[in-house]
């Protein structure tokens, strides 16, 4: 069977919402107090999502290929201690903003954030070249299942459902179909469609009705 890949969803998630940030952090008017107020609230996701991803990584994916291939994740562990406080400042850096910022300011807090994002996507893109094929080659399909429901199970639901919000619109529609079959045949109904619901927003109704015309039923 097709090993399944540990970072490729969650890292189409993060690229989402990292660009989204970005796309909305180049057009806000920074002396506009609801502009600022509405980037921050995705900057609250954004962060909050990136926070989650490297204690999972950390937790659940450095750790294993760590025992079973020493120093194999020294590199991404570095990485993420430098990434992590170029994140906090710029955390600090989002909730100083009140709408009373001139564009000048606004667009160093652009460029602040530019900064990060290149040096993040880099970081994302090493772990799918460099650590992916890793674990692929030191793990069973079996095992990289089994760590995966684990990681699953894991999470609580509303951060589940914060992660999806930005996986699904991300993916292709068999990515998608797998993710909702999976919740249409195994979780409660009301959860299935709070997927549904968090979903919606962030694609079009095109996007939207073809792929849930496609659930099974």
């Amino acid at each position: 069977m097709n090993k399944e890949k540990s970072y490729a969803a969650s890292h189409k998630g993060l690229r989402y919402i990292l660009s989204k940030f970005s796309l909305l952090a180049g057009r806000t008017n920074y002396a506009n107090l609801e502009q600022v107020q509405q980037l921050q609230k995705l900057g609250e996701e954004m962060l909050f999502l990136l926070t989650h991803h490297l204690h999972t990584e950390n937790d659940d994916l450095l750790r294993p290929l760590e025992e079973r291939v020493p120093g194999s994740s020294k590199h991404d562990l570095e990485d993420h201690e430098r990434l992590e406080t170029i994140q906090n400042e710029l955390a600090a850096q989002l909730a100083a903003l009140d709408g009373t910022q001139d564009a000048e300011a606004g667009h160093l807090f652009y460029l602040s954030f530019t900064n990060f994002h290149s040096q993040y996507l880099e970081h994302i893109l090493q772990e799918e070249l460099v650590t992916e094929p890793l674990l692929l080659a030191n793990f069973t399909g079996e095992e990289l299942q089994n760590n995966s429901m684990r990681i699953m199970q894991k999470v609580e639901f509303p951060v589940l459902l914060l992660s999806l919000k930005y996986i699904i619109p991300a993916q292709t529609e068999d990515e998608n179909l797998k993710i909702l079959n999976t919740f249409r045949k195994n979780a409660p109904q009301e959860a299935y469609e709070a997927v549904l619901n968090v979903i919606k927003p962030e694609m079009t109704e095109l996007e939207y009705n073809t792929l849930v015309a496609k659930v099974e039923p």
